[in-house]
């Protein structure tokens, strides 16, 4: 069906909401932009991915509370700047292998928002869950191979739903 027939049964509230969605992505790539301009908010934003990561290493609650408030400190000061944070889901890895319980529940949270946001491409669910394409294609190589997703279009066209 042409992409303009299916625009045309969107009611006004559907196409507000993409417009709006639209309109925060645009936003958070501009603070994204500007975060990367400026060497002090760069060094803040490293600083926070090392926490991140240090948190998702440590053993011990104590220190992941600690760590947890150092990092909300971080983000309320990259706030302060208008630079906002979220969560990494899973952060990049320096070369090491995941774990197999790794893998398994990012593959989870992938069905889980394709049930929610079928459709999609790529970088489109890594942005939502906070993750990378490269991180993803494990998982989602796996839930693919046992027939839990399929696939349509090419390259970076690729877009996924549940099968």
């Amino acid at each position: 069906m042409p992409k303009t027939a299916n625009r045309a049964r969107r009611t006004p509230e559907e196409r507000i909401a993409e417009l709006q969605k639209r309109i925060e992505d645009i936003k958070q790539r501009a603070e994204r932009a500007k975060a990367k301009k400026s060497p002090a908010l760069r060094y803040m934003n490293a600083a926070l991915r090392s926490i991140e990561k240090a948190q998702s290493e440590s053993d011990d609650a104590a220190t992941r509370k600690a760590l947890d408030e150092i990092r909300a400190t971080l983000a309320a000061a990259l706030a302060l700047n208008g630079v906002t944070v979220g969560r990494a889901a899973a952060p990049k890895s320096g070369g090491g292998r995941r774990s197999s319980g790794d893998v398994e529940d990012l593959a989870e949270r992938l069905l889980e928002h394709l049930r929610a946001h079928p459709n999609q491409r790529g970088e489109e669910i890594a942005d939502a869950l906070g993750t990378d394409t490269h991180t993803m294609r494990l998982p989602m190589k796996k839930l693919i191979e046992a027939n839990r997703v399929k696939t349509t279009g090419r390259n970076r066209g690729t877009r996924y739903s549940l099968a």
